[in-house]
């Protein structure tokens, strides 16, 4: 079943989260991943009317690595005694999501992926399943990823950067729905298995990136784009699925 991109929402400086996240002290309690999380998803919620949201689901490959970190540091700073909880509640992985719920007062399914390098397509697989199911209408997917130093340091010490490969980080968020909006972007046609051969031709084809665990977002956003800039199809090719896209 093909869903419809009403709306799609990139991480950038320029994010106003004063507006987006209007609780100061919700905003100070946040750590950066957090923060452009959700900064990230309010804005592709605010892109678009709809009268709910029917499911939220995200995506990320290493969660909260930075409070991951901090909790992992306290526990050797404190002999493991009287540890503070607060790292170690804001490092789990569906943080992003239950704030976002919070935020945008959406009682509804809310479910986390972290799949490594497909975390993305789990998050498209489970919203499509939804929507042909007839369980969901308007279901906001996005992801998250943060780079910190000391996983630089350990990835270095693996070998995972060599060869001119770079860690990087991000956010994206998309609202889909069965119905179009008069923001509509384009239509999510389907996701298949990477081996899977498609009809039709393709004007462009994007590769996704293994910067970090979930760039196929990025690489989605930058085909939506090309959607609203003319292609009639665009195909986002990770190693073991593929995304299709086409216009209205």
């Amino acid at each position: 079943m093909a869903l419809y991109i009403n709306s799609a929402s990139a991480y950038h400086a320029e994010l106003d989260f004063k507006t987006l996240i209007p609780d100061a002290n919700m905003r100070r309690r946040m750590s950066y991943v957090v923060k452009m999380g959700v900064g990230t998803a309010m804005d592709c919620i605010r892109k678009v009317s709809v009268d709910r949201i029917d499911a939220i689901i995200t995506a990320t490959g290493l969660g909260c690595l930075a409070d991951s970190e901090k909790f992992l540091k306290s526990i050797q700073d404190s002999n493991e005694q009287l540890l503070n909880p607060t790292p170690f509640i804001q490092s789990t992985f569906n943080t992003i999501g239950g704030q976002v719920a919070l935020l945008s007062k959406s009682h509804c399914y809310n479910m986390t992926y972290a799949h490594r390098f497909s975390s993305f397509e789990s998050a498209l697989l489970d919203a499509l399943m939804m929507a042909e199911d007839g369980e969901a209408e308007n279901i906001l997917v996005g992801t998250a990823d943060e780079k910190t130093p000391t996983q630089l340091k350990i990835m270095e010490r693996l070998g995972a950067f060599r060869n001119g490969n770079t860690p990087d980080e991000g956010s994206f968020f998309f609202m889909l729905s069965s119905t179009p909006a008069a923001e509509c972007l384009g239509v999510l046609e389907g996701l298949y298995l990477g081996g899977q051969n498609l009809d039709g031709e393709f004007d462009i084809t994007i590769n996704a990136d293994k910067c970090y665990h979930t760039a196929s977002a990025a690489a989605m956003f930058r085909g939506v784009e090309e959607i609203r800039s003319g292609a009639k199809r665009v195909l986002v090719v990770n190693d073991d699925y593929k995304v299709a896209l086409k216009c209205m």
